[in-house]
């Protein structure tokens, strides 16, 4: 269907940034640390043996480059499909094939949490720095950011409460909408608080590489919480103006866009060369 070839450049898109460019980011990382870092020097950031942590990059790599081809056979899947047939590709075609992207880096992030309980664990000293200074949202992030997200989300559900003819009762789309932007916010929220509240995950980590991380997060968060609201209003108006067709790839432009704002993010503002690694030196004794 000539409508659909939209979607096949953003759908690759979705393919080749999540299951290849990222993956290969975030390996390139592991293996400059793994080189650069070694356990003879900085023990402290090997509560496992280095070769463990070699298999666990192996082990990614492969299921990263199964997911890769997974995504292939299927963009070859729907276009067969889509060549005999009239019908719209599912918007949430993308979304399931997202879901199996990110598994990775959702296994990934509760093994660091398994990682550094190790290294809690293996933490023997009995006097630690900690800052003195209370951590404030408006620390990290500018008020005006913070009011364009709730104007944002506002203005989503105004729009959507005049397009359905001011509507709002148990089950109205306006209801649903509502509710789903304050719960995903209340979760935005609830992140923000305990990046700001909790004690370190990492005990070795300096303080300067702690406050740019939380920081880094709080803006991620902020942004994912704008994008929502707009990705939301546009999908309203795709259905209004009834242009099904572009829902697919609207839907994987978004998933593009969740995963560019958080572990791109991350990427890009949490380089190796800032990182202070001394503090993973056998003879660090202090967080600075």
């Amino acid at each position: 269907m000539p409508d659909n070839i939209l979607f096949y450049f953003v759908f690759l898109s979705q393919i080749l940034l999540i299951s290849y460019y990222y993956p290969k980011q975030l390996l390139g990382r592991i293996k400059y640390v793994l080189e650069t870092y070694p356990q003879s020097k900085y023990p402290k950031l090997y509560p496992k043996s280095s070769e463990y942590y070699k298999i666990r990059v192996r082990d990614y790599r492969i299921i990263n480059h199964i997911i890769l081809v997974i995504g292939f056979i299927l963009i070859f899947a729907v276009g067969r499909w889509d060549y005999s047939s009239s019908g719209e590709i599912d918007q949430l075609l993308p979304f399931v094939y997202w879901v199996v992207q990110v598994f990775p880096l959702v296994f990934m992030e509760f093994s660091g949490f398994a990682y550094f309980r190790l290294m809690r664990k293996a933490d023997v000293r009995t006097t630690r720095q900690a800052s003195l200074h209370p951590r404030r949202l408006f620390d990290f992030i500018s008020p005006t950011l913070v009011g364009v997200a709730i104007l944002m989300n506002i203005v989503c559900i105004i729009v959507f409460f005049y397009l359905d003819k001011f509507q709002f009762y148990w089950g109205s789309e306006t209801f649903i909408i509502a509710i789903t932007l304050v719960a995903s916010n209340a979760f935005y929220a609830g992140i923000i608080l305990w990046n700001l509240r909790r004690k370190k995950i990492d005990p070795h980590q300096a303080n300067k590489d702690r406050t740019r991380q939380i920081g880094v997060i709080i803006k991620s968060l902020v942004f994912m919480s704008i994008g929502g609201g707009l990705f939301i209003m546009i999908s309203k108006g795709i259905n209004e103006f009834t242009w099904d067709y572009l829902e697919a790839s609207l839907m994987s432009v978004y998933l593009q866009f969740i995963i560019f704002i958080g572990i791109g993010t991350l990427l890009r503002k949490l380089r190796l060369e800032n990182i202070n690694f001394d503090v993973y030196k056998e003879d660090a004794s202090i967080v600075k």
